[in-house]
């Protein structure tokens, strides 16, 4: 529903919880963020942090469990706050009328130790959005809320070319958001709404108009109050005074509903069960599902740190796609630079035969000659060989440099060679990534995507004995992060790891030398162990199921009869030096399978994560 000033009320009214508090510790993890540390006596209940968070579209302020990482040192207003509040104790905590505006009143003392209030506000609007600290007041007289005092600083300066309004500015009067002309809901007059609803357009549904009108509400408030009056679908043209009056009453009795209540949080569910919204209140209009949340806090918590993340998942890969078609496109310019010096070397093999030719015909060879026609050594059926030769030199001198000759080219040939069997190499693995990258959704697999390819030097922009059991249990199964375990129709563990290491981690370290192995033939994918008891032989069914679920976590998992290479761990080796992830093997089989989650069980036992591709697919040689 967006932070209304209903949502900041209901806020407000949880951060009571904090009057009282000691603030521990301040930090500013996040350009547009800060976190206070509270400490209450002992005996009392501590509240959680305290978040207040001035992001453009993410503007909110609430009691936080969330763990957030701080940077080494504290930015320039953390660093101030400190120095100011830090060590003081929360006062007061109130909303200026109905505004989405939060003051917190903090007592500290000054520098020669004298008892200082300085006042932090929150000013939680969109774009326009700040954290100001306000000095003590000079005296009783002046604004409770701060108008007109002097601001210390700001999290978010802006100058007259910033806002013509007002200036926030270290050393200015702090001069209060401009405020939006509405009607208060707590006392609001139908007389008045009736008038403020006639002026509206005749064809304006009557919760617009409710929006419009009436401060603090949002879109889903002004929903709601029109909803509890009856008047969800009835335009504004249409409502007389007795529609204003019910209005009214609805809005003034959602206002008391989130005041007067007991605090409660709810998160909103859209029909296809995505979390869509957050709510003070249960609201009677939504048809999806409704969470009920120990907290406002709680749930703002949660809605807030999903949204976090998915934009930080758009970030990341748009970040990564620029930086992995640069480096693609790097590393092919580089491969075709070095195809045409390999194609320059020539056949180094044609000047050892050169000189092999002359050393056998060094009679026939003038002194002082330009070139020489002399019958092919290798083959005395073929045409006479022309060889040239320098002058300068005499025939076994000139034999002599093009055995040097040979020696140097075929050394370029082969560092060449092997430059360009590494940047082919480099080449495959930027469009593994890319191909991974396309089907990633998660922030852990993208950071794993980052990890890889700043490891491979590129700049990305924007975690037995034979016959025995394992060695132990893979960790943290079917977490975002961890290896998927499930189990086949027969009941036996299927392991697929879904990043490079885990991959290794499954194969090499956990599985059991006779524990089947499985891999998409020649194709990116993770890897995939089904754990069969010493002594056994796994059935064809529970291969089957082990090699949909190979095929699945691959790059042709919309392909039909994806072949899937299968031996045992045994045969599965790492070679030296190799990347994580890439493995030979050896005595292996094939089986063709279609990864259709209609015709094979063992994919409806995905988690909602899994379809996703694996965290690192790796391709594995036979």
């Amino acid at each position: 529903m967006g932070f209304d000033g209903l949502t900041t009320a209901a806020v407000v009214r949880e951060l009571q919880a904090a009057v009282g508090a000691r603030l521990t510790r301040i930090h500013q993890p996040r350009p547009f963020e800060l976190t206070l540390g509270l400490h209450l006596p002992p005996g009392t209940e501590a509240p959680p942090d305290l978040l207040l968070s001035c992001h453009p579209r993410h503007a909110r302020a609430h009691l936080s469990q969330a763990v957030r990482r701080n940077p080494p040192r504290p930015p320039a207003f953390a660093a101030l706050l400190r120095s100011r509040i830090g060590g003081g104790r929360i006062e007061r905590v109130r909303q200026p009328g109905r505004e989405r505006v939060i003051s917190i009143d903090v007592s500290a003392r000054d520098d020669l130790g004298n008892p200082v209030t300085y006042t932090l506000v929150a000013e939680l609007m969109g774009r326009n959005s700040n954290v100001v600290l306000l000095a003590p007041a000079s005296g009783p007289d002046e604004d409770p809320h701060g108008a007109g005092r002097r601001i210390v600083d700001a999290i978010r300066r802006a100058g007259a070319e910033q806002n013509a309004y007002r200036t926030v500015l270290p050393g200015q009067p702090y001069v209060p958001p401009p405020p939006p002309g509405k009607l208060d809901p707590l006392a609001l007059d139908p007389a008045a709404l009736s008038d403020r609803l006639r002026a509206a357009d005749a064809a304006t549904p009557a919760w617009q108009a409710v929006l419009a009108c009436v401060d603090g509400i949002g879109p889903l408030a002004a929903r709601e109050v029109a909803a509890r009056a009856g008047l969800e679908g009835a335009p504004a043209g249409d409502l007389d005074k007795e529609g204003a009056r019910r209005l009214a009453a609805a809005a003034a009795a959602l206002w008391q509903e989130v005041l007067a209540g007991e605090p409660r949080g709810f998160l909103l569910y859209d029909p296809e069960g995505r979390l869509a919204d957050f709510a003070p209140f249960r609201p009677v209009t939504w048809t999806g599902q409704v969470r009920a949340m120990r907290s406002l806090s709680a749930a703002l918590d949660t809605f807030f740190a999903l949204r976090e993340e998915e934009e930080q998942v758009r970030t990341l890969a748009a970040d990564l796609r620029r930086a992995l078609l640069a480096a693609r496109q790097r590393t092919a310019r580089k491969a075709q630079a070095q195809e045409a010096e390999l194609a320059e070397v020539g056949d180094p093999e044609q000047l050892r035969r050169f000189g092999e030719t002359l050393l056998a015909h060094l009679w026939q060879v003038p002194r002082g000659a330009a070139e020489v026609t002399l019958p092919d050594l290798y083959d005395p059926a073929a045409p006479p060989v022309r060889i040239a030769l320098d002058p300068d030199r005499t025939p076994a001198e000139n034999a002599q440099a093009y055995f040097r000759r040979y020696q140097k080219a075929r050394s370029a040939r082969d560092a060449i060679a092997a430059q360009l069997e590494r940047s082919r190499a480099a080449l495959a693995h930027l469009e593994e990534l890319a191909a991974r990258l396309e089907q990633a959704s998660s922030l852990p697999d993208l950071e794993a995507i980052h990890r890889e390819l700043t490891a491979a030097g590129h700049q990305a922009t924007g975690r037995g004995a034979a016959g025995g059991p394992a060695k132990a249990a893979p960790p943290r199964p079917n977490g975002a992060s961890g290896p998927l375990v499930l189990r086949s129709r027969d009941g036996l563990e299927i392991w697929v790891g879904r990043s490079g290491r885990q991959n290794d981690e499954l194969t090499l370290r956990l599985a059991a030398p006779t524990d089947v192995w499985l891999h998409a033939q020649k194709i990116p994918g993770a890897h995939v162990i089904l754990r069969v008891p010493p002594g056994t032989e796994p059935t064809e069914r529970s291969l089957e199921d082990a090699a949909v679920l190979a095929a699945f976590f691959s790059r042709a998992r919309h392909s039909a009869n994806v072949p899937v290479d299968y031996t045992l761990c045994r045969h599965v080796r790492k070679p030296p030096g190799a990347r994580p992830g890439m493995v030979i093997y050896e005595r292996q089989r094939t089986v063709h399978v279609t990864p259709d989650p209609e015709r094979h069980p063992i994919l409806r036992q995905l988690p909602e994560e899994a379809p996703q591709s694996p965290e690192r697919p790796d391709t594995a040689s036979g």
